[in-house]
């Protein structure tokens, strides 16, 4: 792509980029506007549940129980994971939200393949939907119900997006659900910090506990390193994605 393209795609991008993270950092918590992003809670916990599932899965383990709501006990989600490799899974979680995070924003740069993409995304989510959410519904109870519900929901929008909107709308709500996702890779370890070290009001178990079981290493010490990763790769790629200026 030549310069007289490029860059004014990057500075557009990287304008609406900078508006969606002070909007969500701002409003985030604001009555009504929480409700709207309601729906986003949901996109990120699949996307951390799955990075759990899929690691799982790939380290020779099998998911036996899915869910991207709420227990009541702090958890925005579960995945219950048999066999595998669980000091890699249970890392997948967080350190899988900044992956795929920092992906959706280098993804924002081709604008003609955001239809494609949200039809890649609305697919992957009806089959994780599906295949590990549906599959155990009944032994999860309306937990599990309701990400079941949530989870078809999402898929059904992102395929409608990708076939029906425009791409610069379809380019606009990918690094929408880029910012959400980057950020909550980000802030939500933070919060997890914040508990760890007790700083914060917090109980129960986490992906930080779970760790602190298998090697001993405080649980603030993992949340600490997740953080930091998480905040180097969400970094690095805004800066290679927008940092560049490519010689004509």
């Amino acid at each position: 792509m030549s310069v007289s393209t490029s860059l004014p795609l990057k500075r557009n991008n990287l304008w609406a980029f900078w508006a969606l993270i002070a909007f969500s950092i701002l409003f985030a918590n604001a009555p009504v506007i929480s409700w709207f992003l309601a729906p986003i809670t949901q996109f990120t916990t699949m996307v951390h549940e799955m990075g759990h599932a899929l690691v799982c899965m790939a380290t020779g383990g099998y998911v036996n129980g899915l869910t991207i709501v709420s227990d009541g006990q702090g958890h925005g989600g579960l995945t219950n994971c048999m066999g595998g490799n669980p000091f890699l899974y249970a890392q997948a979680g967080y350190l899988g939200t900044a992956v795929f995070g920092s992906f959706l924003i280098w993804l924002c740069q081709f604008p003609r393949a955001a239809k494609s993409c949200l039809c890649v995304m609305g697919g992957a989510f009806a089959m994780a939907t599906l295949a590990l959410v549906g599959a155990n519904v009944l032994h999860t109870g309306f937990q599990g119900f309701f990400s079941f519900v949530w989870g078809l929901a999402m898929s059904a929008f992102l395929v409608w997006a990708g076939i029906k909107w425009k791409p610069a709308a379809a380019n606009f709500l990918m690094l929408f659900l880029a910012v959400q996702t980057a950020l909550n890779s980000v802030t939500s370890l933070l919060y997890l910090a914040q508990f760890s070290m007790g700083l914060s009001p917090g109980g129960g178990w986490s992906d930080a506990t779970n760790m602190q079981m298998m090697t001993g290493i405080p649980a603030a010490c993992w949340a600490i390193f997740w953080a930091l990763s998480s905040i180097a790769m969400v970094g690095f790629t805004i800066w290679r994605v927008y940092g560049f200026r490519k010689n004509a």
